[in-house]
């Protein structure tokens, strides 16, 4: 097996913004106030904007975790850019992404100024966004697994 390097290619922004698939207009990935990057508005952005439709592959959450466990530890550096985009549907069920999109550097915020929306799951302004502010969404009102919810580094719920 081939030896990476120990650094987290996800903690340099350069790397960010390049390996990572823009799929919401008018936004940038900047650093954030709230937690290590965060996507933010380049214009401003109206109350009811649809701002994308998350699509993957549907699979049972232990499937994904059986993947990330044999695939994982051979990515290295890179591991936590590959699994680390999905949306629980339900507490069994990911909607997993590859690669990451800007959606991923959206952080949580309990006033959130976006929504995910179901059938088909998409992304949604909840209210007027101005130019240069961070976008959040409420990870709470997503289905989440009890792995996630217990997990001590998620407290921030």
């Amino acid at each position: 097996m081939e030896e990476f390097s120990v650094q987290d290619h996800t903690q340099d922004l350069e790397f960010v913004r390049s390996a990572t698939l823009s799929t919401i207009v008018n936004t940038e990935i900047r650093p954030s106030a709230l937690h290590g990057f965060g996507l933010h508005a380049t214009a401003p952005i109206a109350a009811g904007t649809l701002l994308c439709v998350l699509d993957g592959q549907v699979m049972p959450i232990a499937h994904y975790q059986k993947m990330e466990a044999q695939i994982g530890p051979s990515l290295g550096p890179f591991r936590k850019y590959v699994y680390m985009e999905c949306n629980y549907l339900d507490n069994q069920t990911l909607l997993a992404r590859n690669f990451r999109t800007s959606y991923s550097y959206i952080n949580h915020a309990r006033d959130a100024n976006t929504e995910l929306v179901p059938h088909p799951l998409r992304l949604v302004a909840l209210r007027d966004i101005a130019a240069d502010e961070e976008m959040t969404v409420d990870y709470r009102k997503e289905q989440l697994s009890d792995d996630y919810l217990n997990d001590p580094a998620k407290q921030f719920l």
